[in-house]
């Protein structure tokens, strides 16, 4: 089972309750347009696979520079 993530200070990320911050928001949107591009592959083929993380790994690194 996948946990929430915490940090080595044990802390984590909590953006309950702030539905009216645009801030928290617009993170939640790019977090759910990467959720998205997860899905936008063909099945059947391994190589549309790797490029569907590929194009979500590239997505979250714009976004968030990382």
């Amino acid at each position: 089972m996948i946990k929430k993530y915490k940090n080595k200070d044990g802390m984590e990320l909590s953006y309950e309750g702030h539905d009216n911050d645009t801030h928290v928001n617009l993170v939640k949107e790019v977090i759910l347009e990467a959720c998205k591009l997860t899905k936008m592959y063909d099945k059947d083929c391994i190589k549309s696979h790797k490029m569907a993380l590929r194009n979500v790994r590239k997505f979250l690194k714009d976004n968030f520079d990382v």
